[in-house]
């Protein structure tokens, strides 16, 4: 992974909702794998993906030992949550739920699957999406992470509420060949406001 070296200041990452599938009833497991659970056989459903990025002060400023927390729907857009009555089936083998820690660089990694878009409550369909809540201190950023080219970028609410939508968006990009069964990369660097 390169390291970020800014020449001018960075924008700040947009704060987003924490959104009504918070994980309660477990903590999150530490792992930089959310499509391998060790206590199951199987591998989760779905397109696996490698996420990784860092976190930076607004000077680039590499963020060591920052907590991010990471939560998102399976595939199929189901998450494994009691307020998720949607009767689409949770995946056995896909918690969705984990825990990192920032290396001395400020990265973090994880594997994971692409999730899939679902339907509010509301009528609202939320695009694939992943949500981190980064804390550093008393500070905490929570915010989410979209997928370039998905149709319902454009009129997901949330997203079209942030200042600036486009940093939260994502391309996937192609991984090297032999990359632990990952066919897709996702750079998503997390910029706070601190010093």
């Amino acid at each position: 992974m390169n390291i970020l070296r800014p020449s001018a200041p960075l924008l700040r990452t947009p704060d987003q909702i924490l959104g009504p599938f918070y994980p309660l009833n477990r903590t999150a497991d530490e792992t930089t794998d959310l499509a391998k659970s060790p206590s199951r056989p199987g591998c989760a459903d779905g397109e696996l993906l490698k996420v990784e990025g860092q976190v930076l002060t607004l000077t680039g400023r590499p963020v060591a030992g920052a907590r991010v927390e990471i939560w998102q729907a399976n595939s199929r857009g189901k998450y494994r949550h009691p307020s998720d009555t949607t009767p689409i089936p949770i995946d056995p083998n896909f918690d969705g739920f984990a825990v990192l820690k920032t290396d001395r660089q400020g990265r973090y990694e994880f594997r994971t699957i692409k999730p899939g878009a679902y339907r509010t409550p509301h009528g609202d369909i939320r695009p694939p999406h992943i949500h981190f809540m980064v804390d550093v201190g008393a500070d905490r950023l929570i915010t989410q992470l979209y997928f370039a080219g998905e149709p319902d970028n454009a009129t997901d609410r949330w997203l079209q509420a942030a200042p600036q939508p486009d940093l939260l968006i994502v391309s996937l990009e192609d991984c090297a060949p032999g990359s632990n069964s990952v066919s897709k990369m996702a750079k998503f660097n997390i910029i706070l406001q601190i010093e």
